[in-house]
């Protein structure tokens, strides 16, 4: 696949999800009439600017979360790319069915920024554990609240369900990593058991690329090599336990800052709904009781139970699922006249904004000769290195020829 077709295929893809976005905005005046001048008759955009900062430092502090991680492992990881790994992360899961681009595309990045990719599976591995972390404390706490009457949300079952799904997919996961980084031969065994189907998928894929000329020498060399992708696989098993044990013994700090950054840019994120409130000249206290504590407090727990559902959701950036999920958690705040403004404004500072950025990397590093560059330049410094190797021989090589025809004579 060349790069303008996974171009074109990024296109269409972007262009499925503001249909659907702007499909469900149409949806929503055609039934309700807002009046969108009413809604923004009051509007402050200095509360929306504070929103929009808060949106972005997503990626930036998710970019600090992998670079301290990932330092541990490659110390000579830049902040910059780092950063810019964390929001083409971002682009590439808004536009991809239930975010599955999103931890390749980081891991494209880091590796072409010089990192090993075993070394980047491991940090990308240390990274989702924060994540999870962060659900599965976030998902007990609702609970407890929830239980306890503190906390009071339109659709209870459906909530309770949605509480119990998270905590059993993300403690499932967290479990498994766990596991699989502490004790090798079980991710092993995994890999060996998946590598018989997988194989025989693989092997058609390469049957059919071989009938492209522009593949057929790399499908045959590896039609050539059966099992050599099952080995490699095996060979980072082993790599990624030397890695795990790494952060076990001087990683613990990296980790620690890491949680803090993950807890601290969530939160950061769901705190933009309430600045849009202000921006929007909306009262921040809820017309109904939701929970205990500041408006603030409450709009973060809302969008938190807001967030499960989106990472749940297989449509790329969880289009539809999003703005209809909103528009039901945020009622107690947001009805009449504001209901399209606010989603609106929501899905540009949430999601968007940062995609945006994101998409500026990528497709200025699909949109350029970055790969050929980068093997030229590889090419260019293996052979300077070949030249150098040369003149430091050349010198003693002489010397003997020197040496030899004296001791003949």
């Amino acid at each position: 696949m060349n790069r303008a077709t996974l171009i074109r295929g990024i296109q269409v893809i972007v262009t499925l999800t503001l249909a659907s976005f702007a499909y469900v905005l149409y949806s929503e005046i055609h039934d309700k009439q807002a009046s969108l001048a009413a809604a923004f008759a009051h509007v402050r955009p200095g509360w929306l600017l504070v929103g929009a900062v808060l949106a972005l430092q997503e990626g930036v502090f998710g970019g600090l979360r992998i670079w301290t991680l990932g330092r541990v492992l490659w110390p000579e990881l830049r902040v910059r790319t780092a950063v810019t790994s964390e929001f083409v992360l971002m682009f590439c899961a808004g536009v991809t069915p239930g975010q599955a681009g999103a931890a390749p595309s980081q891991a494209a990045v880091l590796v072409h920024g010089g990192m090993r990719l075993v070394d980047v599976a491991t940090a990308e591995l240390l990274t989702a554990s924060c994540t999870i972390t962060f659900f599965l404390l976030s998902a007990v706490v609702i609970f407890v609240l929830q239980q306890g009457g503190m906390l009071v949300v339109p659709a209870g079952p459906q909530i309770e369900w949605l509480l119990f799904f998270t905590v059993a997919m993300f403690g499932s996961a967290l479990v498994a990593l766990i596991a699989a980084a502490a004790y090798p031969p079980l991710l092993k065994g995994i890999v060996r058991a998946l590598s018989v189907p997988l194989g025989k998928l693989l092997r058609a894929a390469l049957l059919g690329a071989r009938r492209v000329p522009r593949l057929r020498a790399r499908a045959e060399a590896a039609l050539a090599a059966p099992g050599a992708t099952t080995a490699r696989l095996l060979l980072g098993v082993d790599e990624f336990h030397h890695g795990f044990r790494i952060y076990m013994r001087r990683g613990k700090r990296a980790y620690a800052a890491a949680l803090l950054l993950t807890f601290g840019f969530f939160c950061s994120r769901f705190a933009v709904a309430y600045f849009i409130l202000l921006g929007l000249g909306i009262p921040t206290s809820p017309s109904t009781f939701v929970s205990v504590g500041p408006p603030i407090v409450q709009v973060v727990l809302i969008q938190t139970l807001l967030n499960f559902a989106l990472y749940m959701t297989p449509t790329p950036g969880a289009s539809g699922v999003a703005e209809l999920g909103s528009n039901a958690l945020m009622s107690p705040w947001v009805h009449g006249a504001f209901v399209v403004p606010y989603v609106v404004l929501w899905r540009v500072l949430t999601l968007f904004l940062c995609m945006f950025v994101g998409g500026v990397y990528v497709f200025r590093y699909l949109g350029t000769d970055v790969l050929e560059e980068r093997v030229k330049q590889t090419e260019a410094e293996k052979r300077a290195l070949a030249e150098a190797a040369r003149a430091a021989k050349a010198p003693l090589g002489g010397e003997d020829t020197t040496d030899r025809q004296q001791g003949v004579g």
